[in-house]
């Protein structure tokens, strides 16, 4: 394994613990009223899940197949419900529309409920916590987007420190292995002799005031991560992207999606609104997961697409990581972690696509 490459911060302190006293942390923030979200190994593959009391956190692995947009913009999330005027007889659905006599009657029973739980991250890299940043520029804009806030406020962060990534990884190419400032409580990182953990917030002080361990010397190191391969962007504006042919690995796309549903960033959403044939008058709306690498995506009424062809909708994606992202807020949409790559079964590599390899 290389060695990472470090730059200091001057001023700031740490403890220094054994990895039994680390994996004692998510005990310490469920006794601080947090739900606790952490990696587990579980079938193979690294994901974030709640930790349950039987549950072992995992601290050495490099990516995870999910990430925190899952528990900040779950799928299938009811908005709000409320009744219509909808009935069922004998010839199946009935709905009462709007009519010269008046509008139809419709009482809306929202959903929206104050805060119940507060989350609480423990062990996402660096790449993981730049996509809270990312969530929070889109779904904290004016105006904010209500059921996001209410689970992002009180809000938790352990990032643990990647050294090194694997053959996906572009973290490095995009400068995403910086943590910004109030993105972390706390900053974890392995050392020669057990963990360092340095306190980034008020909460974290807390935390680790509970650990009862002695400040540590020095400074508290910050990773600049190795990467298997370096790249660098080529394609970043509009013009050069549609310049561009579609890598060849295109060609094997199935059109599954796996690269917006493990993508950490992708925040793009469909509105439906389900009933239940026992009570049709009962209607929920729901939020659910959508993907721009899906024809129905751009589709509208008479059946036209605007993105009809795999490679547009190839583009489109990446231009949304790339020039709409930085336009609409100054910040890249791509975190550099891989998932996108590491999980297509098709191995489609956008990497090729917007960079070029550099030694």
């Amino acid at each position: 394994m290389r060695k990472a490459l470090f730059c200091c911060l001057a001023g700031e302190t740490m403890i220094k613990i054994s990895k039994q006293e680390l994996l004692q942390i998510p005990s310490l923030l469920s006794a601080m009223g947090y739900r606790v979200i952490a990696p587990i190994r579980a079938g193979g593959v690294v994901k974030l899940a709640p930790l349950g009391p039987d549950d072992q956190p995992e601290v050495e692995y490099i990516r995870i197949i999910n990430s925190p947009k899952k528990f900040l913009l779950p799928d299938d999330e009811s908005l709000f419900r409320y009744r219509s005027t909808a009935t069922i007889t004998s010839y199946g659905l009935k709905i009462r529309f709007p009519t010269a006599e008046g509008p139809c009657p419709v009482t809306i029973l929202p959903e929206y409920l104050p805060i119940r739980e507060r989350l609480a991250f423990f062990g996402i890299h660096q790449c993981m916590v730049s996509s809270v940043r990312y969530l929070d520029k889109v779904m904290m804009s004016d105006p904010a987007d209500p059921y996001y806030k209410n689970r992002r406020e009180g809000m938790f962060i352990a990032e643990l420190d990647c050294d090194e990534g694997d053959e996906y990884c572009m973290c490095r190419t995009l400068g995403t292995y910086k943590i910004p400032a109030g993105y972390a409580d706390i900053q974890m990182r392995k050392s020669s002799s057990g963990y360092l953990v340095n306190a980034a917030s008020e909460a974290g002080k807390e935390l680790l005031s509970r650990l009862k361990k002695q400040d540590a010397q020095g400074a508290y190191p910050k990773p600049v991560p190795k990467m298997v391969n370096d790249f660098e962007l080529v394609a970043r504006d509009e013009q050069e992207i549609d310049a561009k042919g579609a890598p060849k690995s295109l060609e094997a796309c199935t059109l599954c999606a796996a690269c917006t549903v493990t993508c950490p960033t992708c925040y793009c959403m469909d509105i439906e609104d389900k009933f239940s044939l026992v009570d049709p008058s009962n209607v929920s709306r729901m939020r659910t997961r959508m993907s721009c690498q899906r024809k129905c995506y751009s589709a509208i009424a008479g059946g036209t697409a605007f993105l009809h062809a795999k490679e547009e909708r190839f583009k489109w994606r990446v231009k949304h990581k790339f020039p709409f992202s930085i336009n609409a807020f100054k910040l890249v949409g791509c975190t550099g972690c891989g998932n996108c790559v590491a999980y297509c079964p098709a191995g489609v590599d956008f990497r090729e696509f917007v960079g070029r390899r550099v030694a």
